[in-house]
């Protein structure tokens, strides 16, 4: 295939793969195998690109973490006998999906269309939240049934009696904390890291979504990445520029809790961080309840923990909520260490040229997924394992770029 038409294939496919992580609806081929969606379909394609332009491939250390960390988790299944258990063999896809994704994203140069392109997707991803937050056209009917949409939705501004209560903005997620990460990629995206009053209403906008999805864990993961960009220097602002920014932020957080409380009318769920009452609520007990239970099960196997065993959850319907719990009780100390590898890998490649801004959005998405990670299980979740990935593949093309060039 001629380079200049590869090129625009990959392109095309990149494109379709990013929007399909973002809007693709839960389907079924066949009803003996696990629910689907795009992006699955999209993957055999993207290593078929990859292996018609494999000499363009470049090794990447951050490939080397990935692969120890799959085999720490062989090495665990083996030990506990599940090295056939189909369920846990997924999690091996899932790295794979993760891998080839960064891979693809790698061979794709595509730093001039990003912004455009990403608009784009804002735009729409934006117009499809606010015809769910307000049910325009019955929407939400429909992410019930093809977005998994659930108790989230069934209970979507109402408390647990079904009495108005606050909105917490689900989207096509089908959770409201995870449609929250995925505007806060979005944030990192439109930050203003020097003065741009055009990033300013983009940036405000994803503030917005965010805020409106009432998730605690994404506020922290806000709060974080301002605070590493504050320590590593990455933004050129001036203090009045900062104090524009964050009395932006703040406008918006009274915006989202007008919309999200109708008026003021009920409760906010994210002022639990600010009131002193976030240890008594119910979430945070549950939480701590399940930490207990799953750090006291992985004190009797430390070393190469339970092999995935994750029907073990859905039978005793427990919620890990922490993703270095998750991993340590799966594959023991020695997965998670690997795990961590994975991470520290990545930024160390990242940190590189970081002085120079080139790879900030890279760090701070590594930043809000570690956040994340110690209240949730982000990159359990498909949309925001892929959309990590893509983010990681982008920076790492740009990464092996410079590389060339400097040698």
């Amino acid at each position: 295939m001629n380079g200049q038409i590869l090129d625009r294939v990959k392109l095309i496919v990149g494109g379709l793969f990013a929007v399909s992580v973002l809007f693709s609806p839960d389907f079924k081929i066949i009803n003996a195998l696990p629910v689907m969606q795009l992006p699955d379909l999209l993957i055999p394609i993207m290593t078929g690109l990859i292996l018609l332009n494999w000499k363009v491939i470049r090794f990447l250390n951050y490939y080397l973490a990935l692969g120890l960390f799959v085999i720490a988790i062989l090495v665990s299944m083996a030990v506990n006998g599940r090295l056939l258990v189909f369920q846990d063999l997924f999690e091996i896809y899932k790295i794979f999906k993760f891998g080839i994704a960064i891979l693809f994203f790698t061979t794709i140069n595509v730093q001039q269309h990003l912004y455009p392109f990403a608009k784009g997707v804002f735009i729409c991803l934006v117009g499809a939240n606010m015809i769910h937050f307000f049910n325009l056209f019955n929407f939400n009917t429909v992410l019930t049934e093809y977005y998994n949409g659930g108790l989230h939705i069934e209970y979507f501004g109402l408390n647990s009696l079904k009495e108005p209560a606050v909105k917490r903005m689900v989207g096509l997620t089908g959770n409201p904390n995870i449609n929250a990460l995925v505007f806060t990629f979005f944030t990192i995206l439109f930050f203003p890291f020097k003065w741009e009053k055009e990033k300013f209403i983009w940036f405000f906008t994803a503030t917005l979504m965010v805020l409106l999805c009432q998730s605690r864990t994404a506020i922290l993961s806000l709060i974080a990445f301002l605070i590493v960009i504050a320590i590593l220097k990455l933004s050129t602002l001036s203090l009045k520029n900062w104090a524009l920014l964050l009395s932006g932020m703040a406008t918006m957080y009274i915006v989202s809790w007008a919309m999200a409380t109708s008026l003021f009318k009920h409760p906010l769920y994210s002022n639990l961080l600010f009131n002193g009452e976030l240890m008594g609520s119910g979430s945070a007990r549950g939480r701590l309840e399940a930490w207990k239970l799953i750090g006291d099960m992985i004190l009797q196997k430390p070393i190469f923990g339970y092999g995935g065993y994750k029907e073990y959850f859905y039978e005793h319907k427990i919620y890990s909520e922490n993703e270095f719990l998750l991993i340590s009780w799966r594959y023991g100390l020695v997965g998670l260490g690997f795990f961590l590898f994975t991470y520290y890998r990545a930024i160390k490649d990242f940190m590189v040229k970081v002085s120079r801004n080139e790879f900030a959005i890279q760090i701070l998405s590594i930043v809000v997924v570690l956040v994340a990670s110690l209240t949730n299980n982000p990159l359990s979740d498909r949309t925001i394992n892929l959309q990590f990935a893509i983010i990681l593949g982008i920076g790492y093309q740009l990464f092996l770029q410079m590389k060339a060039h400097d040698q």
